[in-house]
């Protein structure tokens, strides 16, 4: 069907009343004028047949301009119009009529052909043939603008026909309601000098009235959809003016916003959500888009430079969110940021970004449906936003801001979590024999400890699984390992056991050999992230001493024992760590090289070193390119080297392995922290010579050109 009429068709042949009335709001080409003119004039043919009859009948009498304007404002009144004309056969096309105002009812005709293709026949969609719909003046009252729309629906069989007929009255009737909430809404978020309380209330109170019920008899779910198209309407608002504030900027800025930032707008506005967007003022939005539009440009140019290196972009700011009441807003802090994953199996959410929060401010909150991720499919980077408050209420200090923006940087990208998958290792019947038959030969006297090894065998989601053998002498009053275990009420179950004989002692005694796996929940042995492996197995190595009265000898977990020891003596050192500085310690004692070095090493020797690393890791490396510091205690000689740049490492390795020292009095340590590489020696001073070739070797490397670190 043509949207314009055959002008030598009838309906163009007779005189149009209302062509003498109303104009049509549009602005065209000189070119256009004559085709406007056509449409113009079918447009008024189209509304005699659709206003009402009392409208057209008064407009015959040629009222004076003011009876007119009355009229006009009468027709507003009752606006909107539906209506649609009757057949009585199908196949057919039934035509569907809409007039309301056209003030705050943008996408009004989306809206009406959508509602009547799904909704006429429900469970069946049907066709729309044609649709035309204009803006229309009276030219004696231009402000009182309206909006006609009319479609065409295509109608098959004479079953849809009487579905449509029973159906199209109270179709009618939830289209004008629906119709008048909405332009009421956005009526009243118009209204700048009303809070959202007030807000809300006007329309409860307007939907109320139009439903002819008190707003007391409104259910809750009536209200919440209200609120929600509240929000929504809000939404849109403020997403148009952002729209037109970035408008300038492609002039203005050309190099920093190009003309995508429209399409990132319309993306960030779905990613808000209405509620996020109507609870915060423009200008927050606007930065919010600003710093993720800015973000992602950086990150990408950063990418293209190095591929394989963490990039990350931070702001952090106050900010205040909307309450139910004008006058209040409630401070918090927002938080924005871009950070690239290298691995497809790293994982980049909100429990990491919290955490890392929480490491350096730990009596925070997340303010409630404040966290927005932006991650798209197979794009490297992540922006989130996230804005966060104190538990207690209080407001943020100005060194907690300083402490955030100090130490947030690094927290988030030691908090980034690879996914590991499960590993899968089948039982090596060898090897457990050859355990079997070594730790009989432990067992020489009657009243020997149980002898035990322990051996990580995979992990689950929620699991780790060690292999326990155990080999006893029993004698006439040992019971069985099943119940030791219920008596001694421990935690942990044993699963698939295996009980086999190991042969005699003293030709006499039974030597019992004992195979079973230990599942324990990982969650306490889980350090940022990623697993304390050792820990577990001391506590289940602890667990088994407690369960056998005597106790059990650790056949495979002496030096891991005094490893320990050593460790915790070097914790006691300390007065106070923080969390991450704990976190630290352990990554600087277990990479000591050689590991022997971790048991024979004092540990006031040990906390020097580490020492020495913290301020390696606080140093200002903007000057220059290197931390170098050296401290000695008794015959222990002790370096730090440290840098942004990875490439040290191997240049100060190489330089070691040229001296030859022997690693009986050489140990070295190696941690990279916050992208800054940390390397630690320490030098046992029993040859004189050695120890002037290692000094003169380390000041030759300082005072050569560094040039190349920076390349």
């Amino acid at each position: 069907m043509l949207l314009y009429p055959d002008p030598n068709s009838d309906v163009m042949k007779n005189h149009c009343i209302l062509s003498d009335y109303i104009k049509i709001v549009v602005d065209p080409d000189k070119k256009d004028a004559e085709n406007l003119d056509l449409f113009s004039k079918f447009i008024s043919k189209s509304l005699e047949k659709v206003l009402p009859d009392e409208f057209m009948r008064a407009l015959l009498t040629n009222p004076s301009q003011e009876k007119l304007r009355s009229m006009i404002l009468e027709l507003r009144k009752n606006q909107p119009f539906i209506s649609w004309d009757d057949s009585r056969t199908a196949p057919c096309s039934i035509k569907m009529n809409l007039i309301c105002a056209s003030e705050f009812t943008t996408g009004i005709g989306r809206y009406f052909g959508d509602i009547l293709s799904r909704w006429l026949i429900p469970g069946k969609l049907l066709n729309i043939s044609c649709s035309c719909g204009a803006n229309i003046i009276f030219h004696c009252s231009p402000k009182q603008s309206f909006y006609f729309h009319q479609i065409y629906i295509d109608i098959v069989d004479s079953n849809d026909l009487m579905l449509l007929k029973s159906n199209v009255l109270s179709l009618q009737k939830e289209i004008r309601l629906n119709i008048l909430a909405v332009k009421y809404a956005r009526q009243v978020i118009s209204i700048k000098n009303l809070s959202t309380e007030q807000k809300c209330f006007m329309i409860k109170e307007n939907i109320a009235s139009s439903l002819n019920r008190s707003t007391k008899e409104l259910d809750g779910s009536m209200f919440n959809l209200m609120h929600s198209l509240f929000l929504q309407l809000n939404a849109e608002k403020k997403i148009s003016r952002i729209q037109l504030k970035f408008a300038p900027f492609l002039k203005q800025k050309a190099k920093i916003f190009d003309r995508d930032i429209f399409e990132e707008i319309r993306y960030y506005s779905f990613l808000f959500g209405s509620r996020f967007t109507a609870a915060r003022e423009l200008c927050h939005l606007i930065r919010l888009v600003s710093f993720q539009y800015l973000f992602r440009k950086n990150l990408l140019y950063q990418l293209d430079k190095n591929p394989e290196k963490r990039h990350l972009s931070l702001k952090i700011f106050r900010a205040y969110l909307s309450s139910n009441s004008a006058q209040e807003n409630k401070p918090v802090l927002g938080i924005i940021g871009g950070i690239n994953v290298l691995k497809e199996s790293e994982l980049f959410e909100e429990r990491h970004i919290l955490e890392a929060i929480r490491h350096c401010l730990p009596n925070i909150s997340k303010v409630e449906n404040s966290f927005v991720l932006d991650r798209r499919t197979h794009d490297p980077i992540r922006l989130f936003y996230l804005e966060i408050e104190k538990k207690d209420n209080t407001p943020f200090t100005i060194d907690e801001i300083k402490e955030l923006r100090k130490s947030l940087n690094r927290e988030l990208k030691e908090n980034i979590e690879s996914i590991i998958h499960p590993i899968l290792m089948p039982r090596n019947e060898e090897e457990i024999m050859r355990s079997i038959v070594l730790l009989s030969r432990q067992l020489k006297y009657v009243n020997d400890l149980p002898q035990v090894t322990i051996s990580f065998n995979t992990q689950t989601k929620h699991q780790l699984t060690f292999t326990v053998i155990l080999l006893r002498v029993l004698n006439n009053s040992s019971p069985d390992i099943i119940h030791l275990f219920d008596k001694a009420n421990t935690s942990i179950k044993i699963e698939r056991l295996e009980v086999k004989s190991a042969g005699l002692l003293r030709k006499k005694y039974q030597k019992e050999a004992n195979i079973f796996y230990i599942a324990l929940n990982k969650a306490p042995f889980l350090r940022r992230f990623s697993i304390d492996l050792f820990k577990a197995r001391q506590f289940l190595s602890s667990e088994l001493n407690r369960i056998f009265k005597g106790g059990i000898r650790d056949f495979n977990g002496g030096i891991l024992s005094k490893q320990q020891e050593v460790f915790h003596e070097l914790c006691s050192s300390f007065k106070e760590l923080s969390s991450h500085e704990k976190f630290l310690l352990e990554n600087f004692f277990y990479s000591l090289t050689p590991p022997l070095s971790q048991t024979l090493l004092m540990p006031s020797i040990l906390k020097m070193l580490f020492n020495m690393m913290l301020k390696a890791i606080n140093a200002d490396y903007t000057h220059t390119p290197i931390f170098y510091k050296t401290q000695s205690k008794d015959e222990f000689f002790l370096v730090m080297f440290a840098s942004p740049f990875i490439e040290i490492k191997k240049k100060i390795g190489n330089l070691i392995n040229k001296l030859c020292i022997p690693s009986s009095d050489l140990c070295h340590t190696q941690v990279s922290i916050y992208d800054t590489h940390c390397i630690g020696y320490i030098y046992r001073r029993n040859d004189q010579t050695s120890y002037q070739k290692l000094c003169s070797t380390f000041d030759e490397f300082l005072q050569q050109d560094l040039t190349w670190l920076l390349s």
